[in-house]
């Protein structure tokens, strides 16, 4: 009766770890740099944006990045439209919402600031600028709406599976 009743404890010992995986668990993130490289190839990103460094982000999106886990911000290089996207990866959760936050006050300052007489054919890229979010992953997109959607919906699928 010791061995079966042994047995049976050692079955259930070693199955435990198997069971504790069945219930639903979150996709895993991906790396950032395959994040970066797929948003680029979605939108078409042809090496005309261009990443900034940290003073540009620091200056223009009053953001301090260097507790970021990893980020990149890419502007069009030339001037021609207002092309932009961001990406940023958080260390947590908290941060994450904090970024977010910076984000979506960047975006209403940018609003807030545009003059009407410049360039009045880009500003619906920026009335539809979008802030996305994904567990430590926090995106905004200012981009025509074909490549914002692409964009938007490049990102969410790095998180499924």
């Amino acid at each position: 009766m010791k061995k079966k009743l042994f047995a049976l404890f050692l079955a259930l010992a070693l199955c435990l770890p198997a069971l504790a995986g069945c219930g639903s668990k979150p996709a895993a993130e991906p790396e950032f740099d395959n994040a970066v490289q797929a948003i680029d190839e979605a939108i078409g990103n042809d090496g005309t944006m261009i990443a900034v460094d940290e003073d540009y982000v620091k200056g223009s999106m009053k953001m301090d990045v260097s507790g970021f886990e990893a980020w990149t911000v890419k502007i069009n290089a030339y001037g021609a439209n207002i092309d932009e996207y961001g990406v940023f990866r958080a260390a947590d959760a908290d941060q994450a919402a904090d970024i977010k936050t910076a984000v979506e006050a960047y975006l209403q300052m940018r609003a807030d600031t545009w003059m009407p007489e410049y360039m009045p054919e880009e500003r619906p890229k920026l009335d539809a600028a979008e802030v996305v979010t994904n567990g430590t992953y926090v995106c905004y997109f200012i981009l025509g709406s074909e490549a914002m959607d692409a964009a938007a919906t490049t990102f969410n699928g790095l998180f499924e599976g």
